[in-house]
């Protein structure tokens, strides 16, 4: 019954992954060329949603029928991630009596949903990979790694097909010449970084224009770690530098240095003893494409007008918002994307996810917040440190180390991002990877806790 369990499991979080990237594509194609965004549709493309609450129910009901009171206590005092999870559940309980006091409870369900649900997918995989994966779950990363090079090659087709045969894209109701606002409003086949003029944005199949740009920073770290570390082939060169030119053709600045100082941490971390070769023979050829790059399309790319001025207005905003009462709050849904869905209050974004969080809520639940957000992004040392680098670690455990420094890497990279930015709240980038996250963290911790021999507990 357990095996069966587990294979289940296994099948369904590669069904999760999998199917939330077809789902942006279908979701376009449905909505514009089919013409159908009925409330039905709208459940349909909340099945992800629903899934994990299915998930969810399915743990609670697994410790409640199987796992007795005693059992349960000291499985509770073995769980690495307790820490993690009692900050957690702090966080969202203070957020809930701040929202009794000053808005909603579908207000702070609505704030919640952007602000905290990845951390609450990163805890639920964690959990079921804890209680039934093995070592064999690092088959779903390397499966995943299969989907980045298909959007890496896709992405590269469909950037030439709009400005080499754009009579192809009106095959599917598209035109080259639309530019996306909102959704609904026109189909998200081509975004300009100035209104009607200058460069194309490549957002291949993604949902929003700079999408593609956050999900190359989140995965750069894995699929160097599983497709390009320790492979010096004409093959490594080629992927190597598809990758960043598909990040170029984002036009997205945030994720351009994001990228940047995320390679720069691997190849010191990694390669610190032939750092030097490497930084000659690789980044500064990047940072010189870069630099020719935005010189020559400099009023396009650097001098946005809009995209400039409004981030800094917004940001000053903000700033001000805290200043004028920063050890209180404002409300649940206050700032960020949730206040795009209120009618009772005015839409405001800071283009800032640290500040929208301090916006949103109590000066305390901002600290558990962050505190959350901190842990993700200091686990990488550690691994690397106290395993990758000791000569006495087993070579399971040494890639293992390696992935989780590749997956807590993405929340160095996005937290350049977030200073302009608030791509914490994209589903396709923040579903996928705090489920692998998870996944793989419960791996690792199992592995030291008990021994763990490859493919069985000991």
């Amino acid at each position: 019954m357990l095996d069966r369990i587990k294979k289940n499991l296994v099948v369904i979080t590669k069904v999760f992954l999998g199917v939330l990237l077809l789902q942006f594509f279908l979701q376009t194609f449905v909505t514009f060329s089919l013409g159908r965004d009925w409330t039905f549709w709208t459940l349909i493309w909340m099945w992800k949603e629903f899934l994990i609450v299915a998930l969810t129910i399915f743990v609670i009901r697994f410790f409640a029928k199987r796992v007795e009171k005693e059992k349960i206590k000291k499985m509770w005092e073995d769980f690495p991630l307790k820490w993690f999870v009692i900050i957690f559940v702090l966080t969202i309980l203070i957020a809930f009596v701040i929202s009794l006091f000053n808005s909603s409870i579908s207000n702070f369900v609505l704030s919640i949903r952007y602000s905290m649900f990845g951390y609450f997918i990163f805890v639920l995989f964690y959990a079921i990979s804890y209680l039934f994966f093995n070592l064999k779950s690092e088959k779903i990363a390397e499966r995943y790694t299969k989907i980045i090079k298909r959007i890496l090659c896709g992405a590269l087709i469909r950037w030439a097909i709009i400005w080499l045969c754009p009579a192809f894209i009106e095959l599917f109701w598209y035109n080259q010449w639309n530019y996306e606002w909102k959704v609904w409003e026109q189909p998200p086949v081509a975004y300009y970084t100035q209104y009607k003029d200058g460069f194309t944005r490549n957002q291949f199949l993604f949902e929003r224009p700079i999408t593609l740009g956050f999900f190359l920073v989140a995965f750069w770290p894995l699929f160097f770690m599983l497709v390009l570390y320790k492979k010096w082939t004409k093959k490594w060169l080629l992927r190597w530098w598809l990758y960043w030119i598909v990040l170029l053709s984002t036009f997205s600045r945030a994720a351009w240095w994001a990228w940047i100082v995320q390679t720069v941490i691997m190849f010191f971390a990694l390669y610190w003893k032939q750092n030097k070769k490497l930084f000659l023979s690789f980044l500064i050829p990047i940072i010189c494409l870069l630099w020719v790059v935005t010189y020559y399309w400099r009023d396009q790319i650097i001098y946005r007008d809009f995209s400039n001025t409004g981030h800094i207005k917004e940001l000053v905003i903000a700033v001000n918002k805290v200043r004028e009462n920063p050890f209180l709050w404002q409300w649940a849904a206050s700032a960020g994307p949730a206040s795009h869905h209120l009618w009772e209050w005015k839409e405001y974004n800071p283009e800032n996810q640290y500040l929208q969080i301090w916006i949103e809520y109590w000066l305390l639940a901002f600290i558990g917040w962050m505190a959350l957000y901190l842990y993700l992004n200091f686990v990488w040392f550690k691994a690397l440190k106290k395993d990758y680098l000791d000569e006495k670690t087993s070579k399971e455990m040494k890639n293992l180390s390696l992935i989780i420094f590749a997956f807590s890497l993405w929340m160095v990279g996005l937290s350049i991002e977030w200073l302009v930015l608030h791509s914490f709240v994209d589903r396709m980038i923040v579903y996928p990877y705090t489920a692998l996250f998870g996944i793989y963290l419960a791996t690792y911790y199992k592995m030291k806790l008990y021994s763990w021999k490859v493919g069985k507990l000991v």
